[in-house]
């Protein structure tokens, strides 16, 4: 059994983490939930060693591992994956699978690892078969789509022979088919005959947590506010945060069905000139959907979201998009009513007025409207509030590329697009406009985004990959 006791976790004066006690048992799957910023990865990283504790404890099968870095809990049997997926890309994923299964037996040296192809075969095949990726066993984890990625990374783990199983956020970056079949997979460990595994992980997609978790925890500000099974928590939760935690769970607080698809391209078209770029493009953007664009350069990312908002580009094919005032075919509307009708775009170069102050560059996209939206944007992004007389001029990349979504966020959008929005970006600037990007998201705004980096992709509800112009995988 998993006990934790009063954790607490503070950064300086801030309490990510403020007494949170719960158990997790053998054969149970619990997920970890709440909303950006409740404490949830903190409270994960704690109990995964990655945090020294401020206060309470972790005890695992009445063993306290307080104290004890990762690799020694590993030995006590608690293994963890990540919310971006960690594998060896250099080598194979039977490889991957047969170095954590040395590792466990306490072959370290360099000499073993020269003869990996030789030791562990058999049973690294056969959680390769467990996590259904039996026939790519010989392909190099580099060449493999994220979904399976996710699965290799959760055979490495169990090559350790868990009998705690910590998992952060198994399901992120998925389509929904390999989310259903992942999360299968996690919920058949715990009752497979005799192992008696315990897994905890923690989630923010709720397809991920109902049907799959025997007990939710609900965090709101770095505490417990709520446990239960699925369904109690989905309709009897009274709690701090109560609001949010319906607003994810139930059904009736989503958005209607009319406007569950606000974009739905198909067969679309693009050129320069006489030069084709995009070939046939379908796809769509539900409701509260984050959508990551990915693929290699001048495979046509940036060039569909010109498309969609009517720049520098010639178009063929259908884009139905749902205003208002109902569902209209914008292709052929020019670049400023599809702005006005809620396509918010922000470029991959920015374009802010670099002499302008933060605050002005605010006001400019927001017409007369700066009182009705700036308090909303700044609490997303409240690094600006402290540079709000600043010249755009005198930021970093992190903070301009904040003020460029801030600004687009000025003007109301009901769906945006975000070309490349972390490139080049402090990783902790990063974490804060993922963090922004999910609130919006929380809030029911759809979005497609081209990125590339694996933080912000992991985020995603579901990943599109662009081959030279054309839809390959979705």
């Amino acid at each position: 059994m998993l006990q934790v006791q009063q954790l607490v976790k503070h950064f300086g004066g801030i309490k990510a983490v403020d007494g949170v006690s719960f158990e997790v048992s053998a054969g149970e799957c619990v997920a970890l939930i709440g909303p950006n910023g409740a404490g949830k990865s903190t409270c994960f990283a704690c109990i995964a060693g990655q945090y020294p504790l401020t206060g309470g404890h972790i005890v695992w099968n009445g063993q306290a591992l307080d104290g004890l870095a990762p690799a020694a809990r590993l030995a006590r049997g608690v293994a963890r994956t990540f919310q971006v997926a960690q594998v060896f890309e250099a080598l194979t994923a039977l490889q991957n699978v047969q170095l954590a299964a040395q590792a466990g037996k306490g072959a370290h040296s360099i000499s073993a690892f020269k003869r990996l192809d030789a030791l562990c075969r058999e049973e690294s095949q056969a959680l390769l078969d467990q996590t259904g990726l039996g026939e790519l066993a010989g392909k190099q984890a580099l060449s493999l789509p994220y979904g399976a990625k996710k699965r290799l990374e959760l055979a490495v783990a169990l090559a350790a022979r868990p009998r705690l199983l910590l998992l952060d956020e198994p399901a992120a970056g998925l389509a929904e088919e390999e989310r259903e079949g992942l999360m299968h997979l996690v919920k058949s460990l715990t009752a497979q005959a005799g192992q008696g595994m315990a897994v905890l992980y923690t989630e923010h997609n709720m397809d991920a947590v109902a049907g799959v978790a025997d007990r939710v925890l609900v965090l709101i500000e770095g505490r417990l506010a709520a446990q239960g099974s699925f369904e109690e928590i989905s309709t009897t939760a009274r709690c701090a945060g109560a609001i949010w935690v319906k607003a994810q769970l139930m059904p009736d607080m989503r958005m209607n069905v009319q406007m569950d698809v606000p974009l739905d391209v198909e067969g679309l078209n693009a050129f320069y000139g006489p030069a084709q770029a995009l070939f046939g493009i379908s796809l769509q953007v539900r409701q509260r959907e984050f959508v990551v664009l990915q693929g290699l350069n001048g495979a046509g990312k940036s060039t569909l979201l010109k498309a969609l908002m009517g720049l520098e580009v010639r178009t063929e094919g259908r884009i139905s998009y749902q205003t208002e005032t109902g569902r209209a075919d914008i292709g052929q509307w020019p670049t400023h009513r599809r702005a006005r009708a809620g396509l918010g775009y922000v470029p991959e170069d920015r374009r802010l007025f670099t002499g302008l102050t933060v605050r002005e560059n605010l006001a400019v996209a927001a017409g007369r409207d700066v009182a009705a939206h700036e308090a909303r944007v700044l609490d997303l992004f409240p690094v600006l509030k402290t540079m709000l007389k600043r010249p755009a001029a005198q930021m970093s990349g992190g903070e301009q590329q904040m003020l460029a979504i801030a600004r687009t966020l000025m003007t109301g959008p009901r769906l945006l697009l975000l070309d490349e929005p972390c490139e080049g970006i402090a990783p902790v600037l990063v974490e804060s406009i993922r963090d922004a990007l999910l609130a919006l998201r929380a809030g029911g705004m759809p979005m497609l985004v081209v990125e590339q980096n694996q933080l912000l992709a992991a985020s995603a509800d579901r990943l599109v990959r662009l081959v030279a112009g054309k839809v390959r995988g979705s």
